[in-house]
């Protein structure tokens, strides 16, 4: 059997795989489970922003596969980069909301029920002030779910690396994930996508990230170990401007020739890929069906 064969039947199993944890900190209970006549329901998609048309592509195609799986429901969308926001304010386009400003303007307009689902990949600094923010919100609204960031258990990690390898791969040379980490959470979370791609048996296939670990440093290191000449380079973003895409895949690939390394590079983004877009789906759509236990709750079933 072929490997992109192989590859499709294993996002084929991983889609229909159970999320793991959930009998352990969630209960089945719907969104709309109590639903009463006069409620309202919105679903919210919250971006990081957009610089440019580029980026802008990729945030028009998450927000329409969240209207396209929630027809039924008025959609919203909010922004956390308040340097983005300020820009759009200048020029004149239409008024663009921070998450908190949003959800006061939901419980303004009578919403009752809140769905969201970021296109955050991991539970980075945005992610951890979105749930902050949505935690915060929950007591104005009759329900509030917030889905999971595109890396969130094992299983995401496994669908996200077959999906990038199937769309954005190059057969020819090794393919390196180029993230964009910082010194924190998000270096741990980076280290596991490196080690699932071995474990996926993903040969050729490494993680780099630009501030932070796996560094350019080890690598390189990685790559002499598997005596690699050519590297490919892949942004690991959702939605990326060209011109800041650009200059990352250029520093990398002068470091990697001074190296000693032929390099190409993949402009496409996480965003391009309808596997990636099924994986936010997913996550909204359980979030919509299973609600989280509470610390307090966690705590009194012990």
């Amino acid at each position: 059997m072929n490997r992109p064969l192989c590859i499709l039947l294993l996002l084929t199993l991983l889609a229909i795989t159970p999320r793991l944890g959930a009998q352990e900190l969630e209960m089945e209970q719907h969104l709309l489970e109590n639903r009463q006549d006069g409620d309202k329901v919105a679903v919210v998609a919250v971006h990081v922003g957009a610089a440019d048309a580029a980026s802008q592509l990729c945030i028009d195609r998450f927000n329409a596969r969240m209207r396209q799986a929630y027809p039924q429901y008025d959609f919203k969308e909010a922004w956390t980069s308040r340097s983005l926001i300020r820009q759009a304010s200048t020029s004149g386009l239409t008024r663009l909301f921070t998450p908190e400003e949003l959800f006061a303007q939901l419980r303004k307009d009578g919403y009752t029920h809140v769905l969201i689902q970021s296109s955050c990949l991991v539970n980075d600094t945005e992610m951890q002030y979105l749930r902050q923010v949505a935690e915060e919100a929950k007591s104005q609204f009759k329900q509030l779910r917030l889905g999971e960031p595109l890396l969130s258990d094992a299983i995401d990690y496994e669908r996200a690396a077959l999906a990038t390898a199937a769309a954005l791969g190059s057969p020819k040379e090794a393919n390196v994930l180029i993230c964009c980490g910082t010194r924190g959470t998000e270096d741990a979370q980076y280290a596991m996508l490196d080690y699932t791609l071995r474990d996926q048996d993903l040969k050729g296939w490494f993680v780099g990230t630009a501030d932070g670990y796996p560094s350019f440093d080890s690598l390189v290191k990685q790559l002499k170990i598997q005596k690699v000449k050519k590297v490919h380079l892949i942004p690991f973003l959702f939605a990326a401007s060209k011109p800041d895409t650009s200059d990352i895949l250029r520093t990398w690939a002068q470091h990697l020739q001074k190296a000693g390394y032929k390099v190409t590079s993949e402009t496409r983004c996480l965003g391009d890929v309808d596997a990636i877009l099924d994986l936010f789906e997913d996550h909204i759509r359980h979030a919509e069906n299973y609600r989280r236990y509470s610390p307090k709750e966690l705590k009194l079933m012990k």
